[in-house]
């Protein structure tokens, strides 16, 4: 079950990191207050710090990480396994990261353009690395 729904977030933390970016591209001529933007990238932040949390409950409950974990070498060696025990996990809390730092770096600029700017700029490299870090080969949508 807290696969399946690790698994539906991802939809919505990617609708809201569009929507941010799609909002922050039409505050780039510094019309637009950064006050219209901030809710919709609060809610990416939101659902990536939700994702993370239920991540982490996942790497700790699944029998599977406890198997691949039994066999570390084994498992760096598969580039499969390597990818939900190593690489998923540091590119999605490096996603985080880059979001919450971007986020206030964003608030803090001196003028709208200029938050609407770093907003976009941090948006856009965050959905970057969750695109990189998402495991394409499992089902699209979950089954419960």
């Amino acid at each position: 079950m807290i696969l399946a729904i690790h698994n539906l977030l991802r939809w919505a933390v990617l609708l809201t990191g569009i929507l941010a970016i799609v909002q922050a591209v039409r505050g780039l001529d510094g019309r637009t207050p950064f006050a219209k933007t901030r809710p919709i990238l609060l809610a990416f932040t939101a659902n990536l710090h939700l994702q993370l949390l239920i991540g982490l409950t996942l790497f700790v409950v699944s029998p599977t990480v406890k198997a691949y974990m039994a066999d570390m070498a084994a498992t760096m060696r598969d580039g499969s396994r390597r990818f939900f025990i190593a690489e998923h996990p540091t590119l999605m809390v490096a996603g985080v990261l880059l979001a919450t730092i971007g986020g206030v770096i964003a608030k803090n600029a001196p003028d709208d353009a200029a938050r609407h700017r770093r907003a976009l700029i941090f948006t856009v490299l965050t959905v970057l690395l969750i695109l990189a870090g998402i495991p394409w080969s499992r089902p699209l949508l979950p089954s419960f």
